[in-house]
C-alpha cells in the first residue's frame, strides 16, 4: 500500500511540477519540451502506480496517501 502511496504522491508532484516549468519557460520565450518530459514521466508514474494497487484511486485517496506517508516518515 505505501507503494502505491508514495507513487501517486510523486505522479502528482511531478504534474504540479510540470506546470510550473511551462510557465517558467513560456515566460522565457522557450519552448516548454522539459514541462512537456516531466508532464509524461507523472502521468507514467501515476499509471504505474494505479497497476500496483487493485483499487482504483479516488480524490479522497490524496489525502490519505499524504497522512499515511508523513506518518511512515515520521516513525508514527
Amino acid at each position: 500500500m505505501l507503494a502505491a502511496d508514495l507513487l501517486l504522491l510523486g505522479g502528482i508532484a511531478l504534474c504540479l511540477l510540470s506546470v510550473v516549468l511551462a510557465v517558467v519557460q513560456l515566460a522565457r520565450t522557450q519552448a516548454p519540451r522539459a514541462a512537456i518530459l516531466v508532464f509524461v514521466a507523472g502521468i507514467l508514474v501515476l499509471v504505474f502506480g494505479a497497476s500496483v494497487d487493485p483499487d482504483p484511486f479516488h480524490p479522497d485517496d490524496v489525502v490519505s496517501a499524504f497522512q499515511r506517508v508523513t506518518a511512515f516518515a515520521t516513525g508514527g
